[in-house]
């Protein structure tokens, strides 16, 4: 089998699967639906009965049950983004950078990062896919840096081996390498505890999805309490050398 043919396969068995990801968790809804609607028609139909104790426990079942529907939000949109058809074109990411910038500054309000923006950085890649792109990895950035003194938020390219990166920089709140190291970019998979930093956990499967959709690759650096950087490079068929495939950088 020829490269080009485990390419195709690789890509119709992408598509088979995300399309069953998409059917699972859309029938997942109504079971949700009907769990909180009969969860809350009972607190408040029974409440006399149910005392404060079963009232706790059926708002338990309901908060958990809408923390399940927002794991659901999060895998359809990984698969819309994954089934939607690519339109490349030239994409000015330091301008899009700053645009979800502005959004995301009134996402967190209460949070006044010092902001740099490398200009000029330009690429080959679909629009939307960019934004959503940068969105997820900026979010990141602005997430795990709300305890930080003096946080500071950087996009810019460097490079690395010879090959050009786009980055994004941040002196947040970082992790170990070593734990991340197999599951850093895995769905669902978190670098910290949800009640410290709420979110599904798919921000960074769904950049790898992106990137990987565009023929390129995504890697990190970080280190606990110091910060993160994710490199990314889309559309070109450089390889790093001696096929070394690890997703977070030895530098």
């Amino acid at each position: 089998m020829t490269p080009a043919q485990c390419q195709r396969m690789l890509e119709e068995l992408n598509r088979e699967m995300d399309l069953m990801l998409y059917a699972i968790s859309h029938d997942l809804r109504a079971p949700l639906r009907a769990i909180d609607g009969f969860s809350q028609a009972v607190i408040e139909d029974h409440a006399d009965a149910l005392g404060d104790s079963g009232r706790d426990s059926l708002e338990r079942v309901r908060s958990n049950g809408m923390k399940i529907n927002r794991y659901i939000d999060a895998l359809l949109e990984m698969s819309r983004e994954s089934r939607n058809d690519i339109t490349p074109e030239a994409v000015n990411l330091s301008a899009l950078a700053e645009e979800v910038n502005a959004v995301l500054a009134k996402t967190y309000p209460d949070h006044t990062p010092k902001l740099t923006v490398e200009q000029g950085v330009t690429v080959i890649m679909d629009r939307l896919l960019a934004r959503t792109l940068l969105t997820r990895l900026l979010d990141n950035a602005w997430k795990f840096t709300a305890a930080a003194n003096d946080p500071r938020i950087t996009f810019g390219i460097e490079e690395h081996g010879g090959l050009h990166y786009c980055f994004i920089r941040d002196n947040g709140a970082g992790f170990d390498m070593h734990y991340a190291k197999d599951r850093l970019f895995g769905v669902f998979q978190r670098m910290h505890g949800e009640d410290e930093y709420p979110g599904p956990g798919t921000g960074l499967a769904t950049a790898r999805r992106i990137v990987n959709r565009h023929h390129g690759e995504i890697l990190a650096e970080a280190e606990t309490g110091r910060g993160c950087t994710i490199f990314f490079r889309v559309n070109d068929d450089q390889r790093r050398p001696n096929g070394h495939t690890d997703p977070c950088f030895d530098r």
